[in-house]
C-alpha cells in the first residue's frame, strides 16, 4: 500500500523525547492565543467540542475553529497528535500533564 500522506508528515515522526531544533521549531511557530491554550488543555480530556465550549462559555463552532487553528500551528492532524506534541514543547498546563483536570482562573 502507498502512502499518499505529504512528504513532510511521513518525514516528521513524534518521539517520547524530541531533539532541540525541532521543539523550539513546534514553540515558535505555535503561539497559540489563550483561547487556544485553553481549548488546548481541554483537547487532553477527549470532551466533545461541544463540551469544551460549554465548559468555556463559548459556543461548539467557536471552540472547533480553535481547535482548527492548534492543528495548523502545531502542525497536527488529530487531537491526540496535538496533544502529543503541545505536551512534548511544554506547551500544556503542569496541571494537564500530572493527570488533573485543567483549571483556569478568569480574570
Amino acid at each position: 500500500m502507498t502512502d499518499r500522506r505529504p512528504a513532510a508528515y511521513r518525514q516528521r515522526t513524534i518521539t517520547n523525547q524530541p531533539d532541540t531544533d525541532s521543539t523550539n521549531q513546534v514553540r515558535e511557530t505555535a503561539s497559540l492565543t489563550l483561547a487556544e491554550t485553553r481549548v488546548l488543555a481541554l483537547l487532553s480530556t477527549y470532551r466533545t467540542l461541544a463540551a469544551i465550549g460549554t465548559e468555556l462559555g463559548v459556543g461548539r463552532p467557536t471552540v472547533k475553529t480553535h481547535v482548527e487553528n492548534i492543528y495548523k500551528k502545531l502542525g497536527a492532524t488529530t487531537r491526540a497528535e496535538a496533544v502529543e506534541l503541545a505536551d512534548s514543547v511544554g506547551l500544556l498546563p503542569a496541571s494537564v500533564t500530572d493527570g488533573q483536570p485543567p483549571s483556569f482562573t478568569f480574570s
